[in-house]
């Protein structure tokens, strides 16, 4: 069925654009670069109201899927009888698997991203012809290219990151959707190691990760300028994995010890009234301010004049974590020393004493006392920087790091071992281990 450019590649998303899945963004904007030709199909339309710059970037054209299945489902059914007319063999091949883990689960999820499937190859791709689909996140994207190839032998990849794998409730499927993709990344060797033990070692499962602008974010951008009260940042969604409750509990602590501080959160979430309302309680609101979601433009500002930058993310009990919180890069890229939970992959971006500092997570005294720690000892806080810096123009150069996302798909869509191409790329992080760049230079003004 494909046909047309040889390097398009169709992107399978949950919703698009999304402010905290700016990566995503940068990957695609990057890849268009590099010559691919890109179509995104998402899910469906998150209707955010701040876009970051970089999808203004980006060239691609946006087709949403029907997300409601009830309120669609003449639209659902019409159009897959018409392509089960088409595809007779195929389509009853697919649907028969759809229905019978639909009936299983006691859910329409499945039938629901096979259907969007059968929509996505009627309608779809006669105007946008794609050789490959790339889907981010291992669940509902996955699954409607898991049904395209069957539908169609269009092959697929896929990205996987956090929530998409912990709350997994499915493995048999998700080893199918492995097993049958032409390769899958995660970002962090912690996610992939998950994955494997779960896959097998032989499965097609590579760990990239993702990178952020260092032209964006830089030191040479920080503030210099004397206060008489540090400045702590903190930046995620407002939901629960990210600890806030946890900092303030922390920062409560730190005040009652007589240390004059400013902080400042920033994002927007579930949460947001109930960590008002803490803030509140525990009389922190001369303190703390919190401040609504940022474009990556905007938050810039807030590295600029942090003195310290503190995140507190927690394993919940369903499982669902974060993997390298892309905030932490930041941070760490504008000379912003991190204090930061060992959980996850955090622990593969952050050498504690080295490049920042972790703590155990859902510990307020812990994270307090490391803080205090850290804004004390202006020598340490130095010797971060540097390390972090260089720690991060290692490993998270975002275009360095999304070429070997390219080589991936290059690989994919002319036949080549994928097996074969990680192991170059392995011998190319081992050449590229050391990275020039004056960071003495760049950081011996900051304090």
């Amino acid at each position: 069925m494909p046909s047309g450019n040889r390097n398009t590649i169709g992107f399978l998303l949950k919703g698009y654009p999304r402010l905290s899945e700016t990566f995503i963004a940068n990957e695609i904007a990057l890849l268009e670069k590099s010559g691919f030709e890109i179509h995104i199909f998402a899910l469906r339309n998150p209707g955010e109201r701040i876009i970051h710059g970089q999808v203004r970037k980006i060239n691609a054209g946006v087709t949403y899927l029907p997300d409601k299945f009830w309120p669609n489902i003449l639209y659902f059914l019409s159009t897959n009888i018409r392509l089960w007319r088409r595809m007779p063999k195929n389509y009853w091949h697919a649907f028969k698997f759809a229905f019978s883990r639909s009936m299983r689960r006691q859910s329409v999820s499945t039938i629901k991203r096979f259907a969007q499937a059968g929509i996505l190859v009627h309608d779809k791709l006669s105007s946008a012809p794609v050789q490959h689909f790339h889907a981010h996140f291992s669940h509902g994207p996955t699954t409607v290219a898991y049904f395209v190839k069957m539908l169609t032998g269009i092959p697929y990849s896929f990205s996987a990151h956090a929530k998409d794998i912990y709350l997994q409730d499915d493995i048999e499927f998700l080893t199918r959707k492995i097993w049958n993709a032409k390769f899958a990344v995660t970002c962090t060797e912690y996610n992939r190691r998950h994955l494997i033990s779960i896959v097998g070692e032989a499965a097609p499962v590579f760990r990239v990760y993702h990178g952020i602008d260092l032209n964006m974010f830089s030191p040479h951008r920080k503030i210099h300028r004397t206060r008489k009260k540090p400045h702590i940042l903190s930046v995620g969604r407002l939901v629960a994995k990210k600890g806030f409750a946890t900092l303030l509990q922390a920062l409560k602590i730190i005040r009652e010890q007589g240390i004059e501080f400013e902080c400042d959160i920033v994002g927007g979430g579930e949460l947001r009234q109930e960590l008002q309302a803490q803030i509140d309680r525990l009389n922190l609101q001369k303190n703390v301010h919190l401040h609504n979601e940022k474009s990556q433009q905007e938050l810039l500002t807030f590295y600029q004049r942090a003195d310290l930058f503190a995140l507190a993310c927690e394993v919940q009990t369903n499982g669902d974590r974060d993997g390298i919180p892309n905030v932490l890069v930041e941070a760490m890229a504008t000379a912003t020393p991190v204090v930061a939970t060992r959980i996850s992959g955090i622990p593969e971006l952050i050498t504690h004493g080295k490049t920042g500092m972790l703590v155990e997570p859902k510990n307020p005294e812990a994270l307090a006392e490391m803080l205090i720690s850290v804004l004390q000892n202006s020598s340490l806080r130095n010797a971060m920087r540097k390390a972090a810096l260089q720690k991060v123009q290692q490993d998270f150069d975002h275009a360095r790091n999304i070429k070997l996302i390219a080589e991936f798909l290059n690989a994919a869509l002319s036949g080549e071992n994928i097996g074969l191409v990680s192991t170059l790329v392995d011998i190319k992080r081992s050449s590229n281990s050391s990275v020039p760049g004056n960071t003495e230079a760049v950081l011996c003004e900051i304090e």
